[in-house]
């Protein structure tokens, strides 16, 4: 995943990435925040006065430090230990290679999955008392239990390491402080339970980067990052304390999808000409209008904002997409650039620009 990012992130003109680089103090005032890099390796050290720090620096966050966010709840629920590997199982899985497999043989109770192509793997499971710990046994003992596990005993097998780590169900007791933010672990820490934490992370990270190009680029008010906190941190709340129940990770589709989907349209397809598209994939960077079958003549404003000039597009849809989004027929659906409902017409207005502006004004 890293490279993928990293040349994602090189391939944008205004995207600097730094190695060798250490965080070590941040001030801020109302107007920007100086970030001090400590010296490692070949690059010195350097202040930079920035207009906002995201803290993306995971659960043992040094950004969070050093505002003074603390973290509340436990840290030591359960621990869990796993053990990377090669091993030719290609043949062994054949069309069965899964994200995840169950392993329940009373020996070798675990988890099996898949760390990369061909025969990179990893055995983990949860540690108990009593058990034995992987993360202390000898090479031919981890060999002889994951060839137990994989049900073939005396598989060349080639242990590339074993690693630990503690059960958390914990939540920074807030997102911002100031022109700081938190995403990701560094907000939450949750235990696999559920498989929560990466999508909590992601929504986390997407959410607060589209409120920050909009007010960045003046088309809304600097009173929509306030939301960032308001949105987020309840769907962090009710996912860490799902990652901490023993039965986190058995909620049905109805329980967990609010959560999941925090607010965002349904997908459903639809017919553009000669190809389908899903909803979510005709959602635009700024506004997005879904006008009824029925709304007549079509003519949204092209932006609309509090100053800057916030893109708008709009698309006609049939009935049966009126119906999956709940459109009135001669109406229409505003969601923002996150496919959440900001504003809903029973009737399509003959000029919505007046009415955009106040609902992009009044978001929090």
């Amino acid at each position: 995943m890293e490279p993928l990012l990293l040349d994602l992130l090189l391939s944008y003109p205004c995207a600097e990435v730094w190695f060798d680089s250490e965080l070590v103090g941040l001030e801020q005032d109302d107007h920007a925040v100086r970030a001090r890099l400590g010296n490692r390796g070949a690059r010195p050290a350097e202040e930079l006065r920035v207009d906002f720090v995201i803290g993306a620096d995971g659960a043992h966050s040094s950004v969070r430090s050093l505002v003074g966010i603390a973290m509340r709840g436990p840290d030591d629920l359960a621990e869990y230990q796993s053990v990377h590997f090669r091993a030719e199982l290609a043949p062994v899985v054949a069309d069965r290679r899964y994200g995840l497999s169950v392993i329940t043989h009373p020996d070798a109770a675990g988890v099996l999955t898949p760390k990369g192509r061909g025969d990179q793997w990893a055995y983990a499971r949860e540690w108990r008392p009593g058990q034995e710990r992987l993360d202390q046994c000898a090479t031919n003992r981890l060999v002889e239990l994951i060839g137990t596990a994989v049900g073939v005993p005396g598989i060349p097998i080639g242990i590339d390491g074993v690693n630990a780590f503690a059960f958390a169900a914990q939540l920074a007791e807030r997102y911002r402080k100031g022109r700081v933010f938190l995403v990701g672990d560094a907000a939450h820490r949750m235990t696999p339970r559920g498989g929560t934490g990466m999508n909590t992370a992601v929504h986390d990270a997407y959410d607060l980067g589209w409120k920050l190009a909009s007010t960045l680029r003046r088309w809304a008010p600097s009173a929509l990052l306030d939301s960032y906190e308001a949105e987020r941190r309840p769907i962090g709340e009710h996912n860490v304390a799902r990652s901490g129940s023993p039965s986190g990770a058995r909620q049905t589709a109805a329980e967990a999808l609010p959560y999941d989907l925090n607010g965002r349209i349904a997908h459903h397809w639809v017919a553009r000409d000669d190809w389908q598209a899903s909803t979510l994939d005709l959602i635009g960077v700024g506004l997005t209008i879904f006008c009824g079958p029925d709304s007549g003549e079509v003519t949204p404003p092209t932006s609309a904002g509090s100053g800057g000039e916030l893109p708008v597009v709009s698309h006609v849809v049939d009935e049966n997409t009126a119906d999956a989004l709940g459109i009135e027929y001669a109406g229409a659906l505003v969601v923002r650039s996150d496919g959440r409902p900001l504003l809903s017409w029973p009737r399509l207005p003959a000029d919505p620009s007046t009415e955009l502006r106040s609902a992009v004004a009044a978001t929090r």
